[in-house]
């Protein structure tokens, strides 16, 4: 299954998402996009 989660803040980790929806059950992989240029 995969979800969408959107209007994150900058300061969000790959870490903090997997912690948040650990409860739910096995988090097997975590992606944030970034922009190129800024690094965001």
């Amino acid at each position: 299954m995969s979800i969408y989660v959107g209007n994150l803040s900058y300061e969000v980790t790959e870490a903090d998402l997997s912690a948040a929806f650990a409860d739910y059950g096995s988090v097997k992989r975590v992606q944030l996009p970034t922009d190129r240029e800024t690094g965001r």
